[in-house]
Protein backbone atom coordinates (compact mmCIF):
# COMPACT_ATOMS: atom_id res chain seq x y z
CA UNK A 1 0.00 0.00 0.00
CA UNK A 2 2.52 2.52 -1.14
CA UNK A 3 0.94 5.97 -2.44
CA UNK A 4 3.24 9.30 -0.53
CA UNK A 5 1.32 11.89 0.33
CA UNK A 6 1.42 14.55 -2.60
CA UNK A 7 2.46 18.09 -2.25
CA UNK A 8 1.10 20.93 -4.70
CA UNK A 9 3.67 23.54 -5.28
CA UNK A 10 2.79 26.33 -7.08
CA UNK A 11 5.67 28.89 -8.28
CA UNK A 12 6.20 31.23 -11.14
CA UNK A 13 10.39 30.60 -11.29
CA UNK A 14 11.04 27.46 -12.98
CA UNK A 15 14.55 26.88 -11.06
CA UNK A 16 12.57 27.35 -7.68
CA UNK A 17 9.96 25.02 -8.36
CA UNK A 18 12.69 22.66 -8.95
CA UNK A 19 14.35 23.12 -5.80
CA UNK A 20 11.18 23.06 -4.07
CA UNK A 21 10.16 19.93 -5.99
CA UNK A 22 13.64 18.53 -4.17
CA UNK A 23 13.20 19.45 -0.67
CA UNK A 24 9.35 17.62 -1.24
CA UNK A 25 11.32 14.67 -2.32
CA UNK A 26 13.47 14.59 0.13
CA UNK A 27 10.95 14.35 2.85
CA UNK A 28 9.63 11.31 0.53
CA UNK A 29 6.55 13.16 -0.31
CA UNK A 30 5.55 13.39 -4.13
CA UNK A 31 5.30 16.73 -5.65
CA UNK A 32 2.63 18.03 -8.11
CA UNK A 33 4.03 21.13 -9.67
CA UNK A 34 2.48 24.02 -11.36
CA UNK A 35 3.65 27.04 -12.30
CA UNK A 36 1.03 28.98 -12.44
CA UNK A 37 -2.73 29.45 -10.82
CA UNK A 38 -4.34 27.90 -13.37
CA UNK A 39 -2.32 25.51 -13.83
CA UNK A 40 -2.70 24.79 -9.85
CA UNK A 41 -6.56 24.07 -10.25
CA UNK A 42 -6.15 22.02 -13.43
CA UNK A 43 -3.81 19.86 -10.96
CA UNK A 44 -6.73 20.01 -7.79
CA UNK A 45 -8.99 19.01 -10.10
CA UNK A 46 -7.28 15.13 -9.76
CA UNK A 47 -4.91 14.95 -7.01
CA UNK A 48 -5.56 15.20 -3.46
CA UNK A 49 -2.63 17.17 -1.64
CA UNK A 50 -1.94 16.86 2.32
CA UNK A 51 -0.24 20.10 2.07
CA UNK A 52 0.28 23.03 -0.57
CA UNK A 53 3.39 25.53 -0.72
CA UNK A 54 2.00 28.70 -2.11
CA UNK A 55 4.17 31.73 -4.20
CA UNK A 56 1.90 34.73 -3.94
CA UNK A 57 4.23 36.84 -6.32
CA UNK A 58 2.95 34.76 -10.13
CA UNK A 59 4.48 38.02 -12.07
CA UNK A 60 6.62 35.59 -14.07
CA UNK A 61 4.39 33.08 -14.94
CA UNK A 62 2.89 33.21 -18.35
CA UNK A 63 -0.12 35.75 -19.07
CA UNK A 64 -2.94 33.23 -19.16
CA UNK A 65 -1.86 31.84 -16.08
CA UNK A 66 -2.45 34.64 -14.07
CA UNK A 67 -6.38 35.08 -15.70
CA UNK A 68 -6.80 32.98 -12.09
CA UNK A 69 -5.19 34.30 -9.23
CA UNK A 70 -3.19 32.67 -6.59
CA UNK A 71 -6.18 33.75 -4.11
CA UNK A 72 -8.95 31.54 -6.20
CA UNK A 73 -6.01 28.48 -5.82
CA UNK A 74 -6.25 29.34 -1.41
CA UNK A 75 -9.95 29.52 -1.94
CA UNK A 76 -10.05 26.40 -4.04
CA UNK A 77 -7.93 24.48 -1.17
CA UNK A 78 -10.34 26.05 1.10
CA UNK A 79 -13.62 24.78 -0.59
CA UNK A 80 -13.17 21.39 -1.69
CA UNK A 81 -9.59 20.61 -0.24
CA UNK A 82 -10.11 20.60 3.28
CA UNK A 83 -7.77 17.70 4.28
CA UNK A 84 -4.85 19.63 2.88
CA UNK A 85 -2.87 22.14 4.92
CA UNK A 86 -1.97 25.65 2.86
CA UNK A 87 1.67 27.19 3.57
CA UNK A 88 1.79 30.63 1.92
CA UNK A 89 5.58 30.29 1.01
CA UNK A 90 6.60 33.68 -0.26
CA UNK A 91 8.64 36.91 0.22
CA UNK A 92 5.36 38.87 -0.23
CA UNK A 93 3.96 38.13 3.23
CA UNK A 94 5.55 40.36 5.50
CA UNK A 95 2.61 42.54 6.19
CA UNK A 96 -0.64 42.37 8.21
CA UNK A 97 -2.45 43.14 5.15
CA UNK A 98 -0.81 40.34 2.69
CA UNK A 99 -1.86 38.42 5.61
CA UNK A 100 -5.27 39.54 5.99
CA UNK A 101 -5.70 39.35 1.72
CA UNK A 102 -4.99 35.77 2.50
CA UNK A 103 -6.88 34.70 5.54
CA UNK A 104 -9.71 35.85 3.46
CA UNK A 105 -9.68 33.29 0.65
CA UNK A 106 -8.68 30.62 3.15
CA UNK A 107 -8.61 31.10 6.85
CA UNK A 108 -6.37 28.60 7.80
CA UNK A 109 -3.96 29.33 5.83
CA UNK A 110 -0.11 29.57 7.28
CA UNK A 111 2.90 31.55 6.23
CA UNK A 112 6.68 30.89 5.86
CA UNK A 113 8.66 33.54 4.72
CA UNK A 114 11.74 32.81 1.45
CA UNK A 115 14.08 34.35 3.64
CA UNK A 116 13.99 31.97 5.64
CA UNK A 117 15.79 29.45 3.17
CA UNK A 118 14.91 26.07 2.58
CA UNK A 119 16.81 24.64 5.75
CA UNK A 120 13.57 26.05 7.51
CA UNK A 121 11.43 25.25 5.36
CA UNK A 122 12.11 21.40 5.71
CA UNK A 123 11.85 21.88 9.63
CA UNK A 124 8.60 23.63 9.06
CA UNK A 125 7.34 20.64 6.91
CA UNK A 126 8.72 18.38 8.66
CA UNK A 127 6.50 19.99 11.99
CA UNK A 128 3.41 20.02 9.80
CA UNK A 129 3.40 16.21 8.56
CA UNK A 130 4.16 14.72 11.60
CA UNK A 131 1.96 13.15 14.66
CA UNK A 132 1.99 10.34 17.21
CA UNK A 133 -1.21 8.35 17.67
CA UNK A 134 -1.30 5.07 20.23
CA UNK A 135 1.60 3.06 19.22
CA UNK A 136 1.50 4.99 15.70
CA UNK A 137 3.97 7.77 14.37
CA UNK A 138 4.49 9.93 11.20
CA UNK A 139 8.06 9.92 9.53
CA UNK A 140 8.99 11.51 6.54
CA UNK A 141 5.49 11.30 5.19
CA UNK A 142 5.35 7.34 6.24
CA UNK A 143 3.15 5.68 9.31
CA UNK A 144 5.27 3.84 11.27
CA UNK A 145 3.90 0.88 13.44
CA UNK A 146 6.41 1.26 16.80
CA UNK A 147 6.23 -2.11 17.98
CA UNK A 148 6.80 -3.82 14.67
CA UNK A 149 8.63 -1.29 12.63
CA UNK A 150 6.12 -1.83 9.52
CA UNK A 151 5.14 0.93 7.50
CA UNK A 152 1.44 2.14 5.74
CA UNK A 153 3.23 4.83 2.77
CA UNK A 154 -0.22 5.60 1.62
CA UNK A 155 -1.41 9.24 1.79
CA UNK A 156 -4.69 8.46 3.55
CA UNK A 157 -2.64 6.74 6.59
CA UNK A 158 -0.88 9.93 6.72
CA UNK A 159 -3.80 12.43 6.51
CA UNK A 160 -5.47 10.57 9.10
CA UNK A 161 -2.31 10.46 11.37
CA UNK A 162 -1.85 14.03 11.20
CA UNK A 163 -5.34 14.96 11.81
CA UNK A 164 -5.13 13.25 14.99
CA UNK A 165 -3.06 16.29 16.09
CA UNK A 166 -6.14 19.01 16.08
CA UNK A 167 -8.78 15.69 16.65
CA UNK A 168 -10.60 16.16 13.25
CA UNK A 169 -11.69 13.67 11.51
CA UNK A 170 -11.26 13.53 7.53
CA UNK A 171 -13.22 13.38 4.61
CA UNK A 172 -12.53 11.06 2.18
CA UNK A 173 -13.60 10.08 -1.78
CA UNK A 174 -14.47 6.05 -2.21
CA UNK A 175 -10.98 5.28 -3.45
CA UNK A 176 -9.69 7.16 -0.51
CA UNK A 177 -11.70 5.33 1.68
CA UNK A 178 -11.48 1.90 0.57
CA UNK A 179 -7.52 2.78 1.31
CA UNK A 180 -8.70 4.01 5.21
CA UNK A 181 -10.64 0.19 5.35
CA UNK A 182 -7.32 -1.77 4.27
CA UNK A 183 -5.56 0.72 6.61
CA UNK A 184 -7.96 -0.63 9.78
CA UNK A 185 -7.32 -4.01 8.25
CA UNK A 186 -3.52 -3.59 8.60
CA UNK A 187 -4.06 -2.18 11.66
CA UNK A 188 -6.26 -5.19 13.26
CA UNK A 189 -3.38 -7.54 11.87
CA UNK A 190 -0.60 -5.93 13.70
CA UNK A 191 -2.63 -5.59 16.91
CA UNK A 192 -2.45 -2.41 17.14
CA UNK A 193 -5.14 -0.56 19.47
CA UNK A 194 -5.53 2.15 17.25
CA UNK A 195 -8.97 1.24 14.51
CA UNK A 196 -10.08 3.46 11.46
CA UNK A 197 -13.53 4.79 12.83
CA UNK A 198 -15.98 6.12 10.35
CA UNK A 199 -17.90 8.54 11.40
CA UNK A 200 -20.44 8.97 8.27
CA UNK A 201 -20.69 10.52 5.38
CA UNK A 202 -17.59 9.98 4.38
CA UNK A 203 -15.79 11.31 7.36
CA UNK A 204 -13.34 8.98 9.06
CA UNK A 205 -10.74 9.47 12.21
CA UNK A 206 -8.22 7.18 14.04
CA UNK A 207 -9.55 6.19 17.70
CA UNK A 208 -8.31 3.80 20.07
CA UNK A 209 -9.75 0.50 20.55
CA UNK A 210 -11.96 0.66 23.10
CA UNK A 211 -10.94 -1.74 25.84
CA UNK A 212 -13.07 -5.48 26.14
CA UNK A 213 -15.30 -5.47 29.02
CA UNK A 214 -14.76 -7.78 31.98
Amino acid sequence: MWAPPEVLILEDDPRELEELAAVVRDRRLEPVTASGPRQALSRLEHRRPILALIDLDMSRAPIQERRVTVYEVLHRLHQRHVNCVPLVYSAGVETIDDQARVYLHHPQALFQSKRHGYDRLRQRIDGLLSGRFGDLTLRGGVVVHLPTGETAGHRVAATLLTATRANRSVMLGDSDARAARRLGEWLARLGSPVVVRPLGHRHYQLALREPAEG
